[in-house]
Order: C-alpha cells, then sequence, then structure tokens
C-alpha cells in the first residue's frame, strides 16, 4: 500500500498545501467515499464543497481558483490544474495489473524470441519467432504476438491482445483487452468494372461485382512512444508500408484504424471512430466519438471533429467540423441558423401571396413584418 505524507504528496504534484505536512495519506478518493483524515478526496469542481461539510472531511485536493476561506478543512493540498493533478497522483497511487515476474510455464515463446529478463510474460500468451520483447514490458494473459515483431520496454498488454507478424511498438505503449494491431487491410477489387467505379465515374450503378478478389496486406504496423490503443479497436497493417501511429496519441475502444493510415502525434481518438484507408491525420487532432473519415483524405494540424461528423474532404489546420457531412463550423451554425428561421419564412411566404391576392383583387394589402 502506498503512504505518503500530505508533504510529500504536495512536492509530488508542484503545489502548496495547508496542514499537517505530517499526515499520512493512504486512499485518493471521491468525497462521498472518505471515512478517514488518511483519504485525500478530490474536489475537482465547486459542487462537492457541500459534500465535504456534509461528511466532515478533513483532508482534501482543491483547486487553488478556490478561496481557502470558502473550503474550512484544515489540510488542503491547492493545485492549479486538478484534473493534471488527478493524473499525477493516479500514476503515485497505481494499482496495475497484476502479472508474476518472469514466464508463466504455459506461455508458448518461440526459442528464437529475445524476452529481457525483467519482462513480465503471463498465462496463457505466445510469442512468435525472432521478436524481441523489452525491459519491463508486461504481458497479462492470453496475449498473442506474432514473429518478427519489436515491443518497446514498459509496455502494457491486456488480456486477449493480438499483435500480428513484423508490427513495431515503442516504449510505454499500453494496449487494452482485446484489441487486435496488425491485421489485414480491408482492400479487393473486382476482376472486371464494379458498381462502384461506375458509379464513381457516372453517377449511375451500370456493372455488378460478380467476383471479388483479395489484396493481401504484406506491410506493416508501427505505434511509437506512448501510444495507448483502447479495448476491441483495431489497427490493420499496411498493404505494402507501414500503418503508423505517432508519438502519444491516444484512441479510445472501438476505433477503426485501416490500412496505410498516418496519424500524427497527441492525437485524441475517441469511441466508434472510423478512419478508412490511407487516410492522413495531423498532429494533435481531436475526434469526437463515431466520426467517420473518407479514404485518402489529408486532415491538418489542431483539427476538431465533432461526434458523428463524417469527413469526405481534405480539412485544413485549425478548423472545426461539425455536422454530418462535416462542413466548418461557422457554415453549419449558419444552417442551423437558417433551419430555425423555416418556419417564420413560412409565414411571411403565406402573408405575401395572401397580399398578392389582395392586389390582384384590388384590395388593399396589410404590411408585412420581416420575421428577422
Amino acid at each position: 500500500m502506498v503512504s505518503l505524507t500530505l508533504g510529500e504528496l504536495a512536492n509530488a504534484l508542484e503545489s502548496e498545501y495547508l496542514g499537517d505536512e505530517t499526515l499520512r495519506i493512504e486512499r485518493v478518493v471521491h468525497p462521498a467515499e472518505a471515512t478517514s483524515a488518511s483519504d485525500l478526496a478530490l474536489v475537482l469542481e465547486k459542487s462537492v464543497i457541500p459534500l465535504l461539510m456534509e461528511k466532515s472531511i478533513s483532508t482534501a485536493l482543491v483547486p487553488e481558483e478556490i478561496p481557502a476561506s470558502q473550503i474550512p478543512i484544515p489540510n488542503q493540498i491547492r493545485v492549479r490544474r486538478p484534473k493534471v493533478a488527478l493524473a499525477k497522483l493516479l500514476d503515485i497511487f497505481e494499482k496495475p495489473p497484476s502479472v508474476p515476474p518472469g514466464i508463466h510455464p504455459s506461455a508458448v515463446i518461440d526459442p528464437t524470441a529475445v524476452i529481457d529478463p525483467e519482462a513480465h510474460i503471463g498465462p496463457l500468451c505466445s510469442v512468435g519467432s525472432n521478436t524481441i520483447i523489452g525491459k519491463g514490458t508486461r504481458l497479462v494473459s492470453h496475449v498473442s504476438v506474432g514473429a518478427d515483431g519489436v515491443i518497446g520496454d514498459d509496455c502494457t498488454l491486456f488480456p486477449g491482445v493480438y499483435v500480428g507478424d513484423r508490427v513495431r511498438l515503442g516504449n510505454r505503449v499500453i494496449i487494452q483487452a482485446n484489441a487486435s494491431i496488425g491485421n489485414d487491410g480491408y482492400s479487393y477489387v473486382t476482376e472486371e468494372v464494379g458498381s462502384v467505379e461506375t458509379a464513381r465515374k457516372t453517377g449511375k450503378i451500370e456493372a455488378q461485382n460478380a467476383k471479388i478478389i483479395r489484396i493481401n496486406s504484406i506491410g506493416t504496423v508501427v505505434l511509437e512512444d506512448e501510444v495507448e490503443i483502447g479495448a476491441n479497436a483495431c489497427v490493420d497493417r499496411a498493404t505494402l508500408g507501414e500503418t503508423r501511429i505517432q508519438r502519444g496519441t491516444k484512441i479510445d475502444n472501438l476505433v477503426q484504424v485501416a490500412h496505410n493510415v498516418t496519424i500524427g502525434q497527441n492525437c485524441l481518438i475517441t469511441s466508434q471512430v472510423g478512419i478508412a484507408g490511407s487516410a492522413k491525420i495531423g498532429d494533435r487532432v481531436v475526434m469526437g466519438g463515431q466520426a467517420g473519415l473518407k479514404d485518402h483524405i489529408t486532415i491538418g494540424e489542431d483539427v476538431i471533429i465533432a461526434p458523428k461528423t463524417g469527413v469526405t474532404d481534405d480539412v485544413d489546420p485549425r478548423t472545426i467540423l461539425i455536422g454530418f457531412h462535416g462542413v466548418p463550423r461557422k457554415e453549419f451554425l449558419k444552417q442551423e441558423m437558417y433551419i430555425k428561421r423555416i418556419k417564420s419564412y413560412a409565414q411571411r411566404i403565406e402573408a405575401l401571396e395572401e397580399r398578392l391576392a389582395k392586389l390582384e383583387s384590388g384590395t388593399r394589402p396589410v404590411e408585412v413584418e420581416s420575421p428577422v
């Protein structure tokens, strides 16, 4: 069990503290779960402050923007960015997966594989020929790693992870349960001109897909340092070269990354996003859940794509896309404004029609007010 003093934790967080610096902290908890002075209650927003009073909590981590006088408890760690402090705290109080040191007797390791003595290979894992497993890396259980691959130092692969042949992982990569890295890409061609090809050229379906031929994927996948892949996500190998996810990018559960895709550094890609083949995504791009990207397009740096947005064309850097058709934010809001005005426009048209009818009948028309 981790046990640090209030002062030691404040130093680790590079933050100020109030109260007893020698008080030992043994748990980090939500205020509702705090039961003793050794529990550090997390105050991430003002709304939980009444709960501190209600439960007579004596130790808390609080945002420095809230004056200490508004939080009358004796022991405080005061931080500038509470969620950043939370990330550091949870590293300190980490509860890593349980993997015995060394290689479990049930694991199947090819004799040519190179396993660092400080790696941990759990039950029923398999490692293929000529693959290298780095120092401190943990394969929790039921992990399959193919041949001729490299897994760097301090990686964690959770149960059920599949890593295909020739795949390369950098250091400190995390792959959550049942993710699959290095599958064949979804790549096929029809023997004769097919329905999609004719539709693209003429706008009509003038052919049938009589025979579908599989295009093999002989490339690989590269995950750079500190990439994280969520549960049940899939990253397909390239047809010839490599599918690459660059340093620090975090990918959520159930994301599909197709063959030949390149994703830049420090991107955030959330659940159920689909990225089609050969798309290129710049650094620091953020994609909301269920967004979809067409194949062979380029997304610039620092782009934000809202949930359920469909992206079919290249996107300039620092653009915010929102809406089903993936139009720029200003254009989307303008369209929404017009939609909201449809009722008033209809009323105005009806009034104009009535006025016209009166003009034609010789009756003096009434004035029509603008809805805008």
